[in-house]
């Protein structure tokens, strides 16, 4: 059994070098889609703060991030989660690896894709906020969307409810490994909450949903990398305007290029490729009409600087 294991990792690595040294393609047609400048910052983002908590990391090649990237060129990813503080009430945007990664990672990911899906840990979003008195607790997480390098710390937070959109909802009722874990979204310590993105347009995308009621956090639908997956729009009190947009792209530079993901990786895990392009060019747009506006997608560790 080991060796037939062994076998079907050397295949997928085959596979994968393969498709870097035919140059398979992954440009996205660059269609007229018009940027739409963001509103004004509200008064109301005086109260607002944010915290970037890395908790697990790994060194790729490039070429693993975006396609026809460099096979010798380093891509640092990261893990992580965003925590926004919003005057006496707070949230997690994403939860990143959480304390119980080893044995869910374990369980669950299937064994030809473990080589590929390796993490180095750093510290749990949980543990870097109970060990910060400036950091409080949260109260609500909200998932940009379910994979399991995004949704493994829920175990971690009993307090807080946890709210995902009315789409990634149904997903999670069928969706598996390698992209979702069952060990961590299972338990019945988790309180989930779905939630319709009713709010009306922002910033060109049809849907949204505000979380304070007051623009200073506002969630947009992102589909395509999973059906609900979300982005946030953050603006802080230091009138920095930061947009979190979760695994659309893994490397920025894949958005200012228009790529996608490397062909394995956007195989495997892009649930519509067809939707992903087409948010990929929405961002595009915004960034281009948007230039002070902060686009981070949650692996790029330089973004996150």
């Amino acid at each position: 059994m080991k060796i037939l294991k062994v076998i079907l990792c050397v295949l997928v690595f085959i596979v994968f070098f393969g498709v870097y040294i035919f140059n398979i393609s992954g440009n996205i047609s660059n269609n007229a889609i018009e940027g739409f400048k963001l509103p004004r910052i509200p008064a109301s983002s005086s109260k607002v703060d944010v915290h970037l908590l890395k908790t697990g990391y790994i060194t790729v090649p490039e070429a693993f991030s975006m396609a026809q990237g460099s096979l010798f060129k380093p891509f640092e990813m990261v893990h992580g989660a965003v925590l926004v503080k919003h005057g006496s009430s707070s949230f997690l945007f994403d939860t990143g690896l959480g304390k119980q990664i080893d044995k869910q990672f374990h369980l669950d990911m299937p064994f030809w894709s473990k080589p590929f899906m390796t993490y180095k840990k750093s510290t749990p979003a949980v543990d870097l906020i109970k060990n910060n008195p400036n950091l409080p607790l949260p109260n609500r997480i909200f998932l940009s969307h379910s994979h399991w390098d995004h949704a493994s710390g829920l175990v971690d937070f009993p307090q807080a409810n946890v709210w995902i959109s009315s789409q990634e909802f149904d997903y999670l009722k069928t969706a598996k490994p390698p992209s979702v874990f069952p060990s961590q979204v299972n338990s019945k310590s988790i309180m989930w909450h779905s939630y319709q993105l009713n709010d009306g347009a922002y910033a060109g995308f049809d849907r949204s949903f505000d979380i304070f009621n007051d623009g200073s956090a506002v969630i947009v639908e992102l589909s395509g990398h999973s059906p609900g997956s979300v982005g946030l729009f953050v603006n802080d009190k230091f009138g920095i305007r930061r947009f979190f947009i979760g695994d659309v792209v893994w490397n920025l530079s894949a958005l200012d290029n228009l790529k996608r993901k490397s062909w394995a990786a956007s195989l495997l895990l892009d649930h519509n490729e067809n939707t992903t392009d087409n948010t990929i060019l929405k961002l595009k747009a915004l960034k281009d009409k948007n230039p002070d506006l902060k686009i981070i997608p949650a692996h790029d560790l330089s973004a996150w600087k």
